[in-house]
């Protein structure tokens, strides 16, 4: 009876018994790189950065059942994006941003994004949408500006919501890219509108610290 015990023990140390069952793999996405001439080109942009609020600040695919329980966060179990969503925003905007500036490696103030929220939403169980919040603040680059408690030229609220066109976690990345491309868009918009109500500020952004 001994032996029989200790061959046992064996057989499961050496993994005799068979293979554990293997994990489905996991999909990992990121929102790929947008070309293209940045639309503000009289407003020059140094760098962009995007914090985010806590509860995104990790790498998961965040979704809501809003047909069933509006208040209760998911995540899907087998896709995950490739970084924390305020990374890949952050990267995405600054290629477009400040790589498709005509002379990126100039002067120019500096855009610090908040993201408040990114998920998807499902209304029905065939139909979601990607709903992106963002804060943004334009700051001037010089130092010598700060100190004058100048820091803040402007500010203002995005909130942009595309479709999925799938109702899974693949449609939840394109909606989400095309979000990233909208909000470049409407980053260009209000920066060029606030260059031709006060064109001191891009004065600010051209000077060099």
């Amino acid at each position: 009876m001994r032996k029989t015990v200790i061959f046992l023990c064996s057989c499961l140390l050496a993994g005799c018994v068979g293979p554990a069952p293997r994990q489905s793999g996991i999909a990992l996405y990121d929102l790929g790189n947008l070309a293209g001439a940045w639309g503000a080109p009289g407003l020059p942009i140094a760098s962009v950065t995007v914090r985010a609020n806590s509860w995104l600040d990790a790498p998961a695919q965040r979704y809501r059942l809003v047909y069933a329980d509006s208040l209760q966060r998911h995540a899907y179990a087998n896709s995950r994006w490739a970084a924390p969503p305020a990374e890949l925003l952050e990267r995405f905007l600054q290629r477009r941003i400040v790589f498709g500036q005509p002379d990126f490696s100039g002067p120019g103030c500096r855009l610090q994004l908040t993201l408040d929220e990114i998920e998807q939403r499902f209304d029905t169980p065939q139909s979601s949408k990607i709903v992106l919040e963002v804060r943004a603040s334009l700051l001037p680059l010089r130092s010598d500006t700060l100190l004058r408690g100048d820091a803040l030229l402007s500010k203002r609220a995005f909130l942009i919501q595309k479709d999925a066109p799938t109702a899974d976690a693949k449609g939840g990345v394109a909606a989400t890219r095309e979000a990233a491309q909208a909000l470049a868009d409407e980053l260009a918009q209000w920066l060029n509108d606030l260059a031709r109500e006060r064109p001191q500020v891009i004065t600010l952004c051209k000077e060099k610290s």
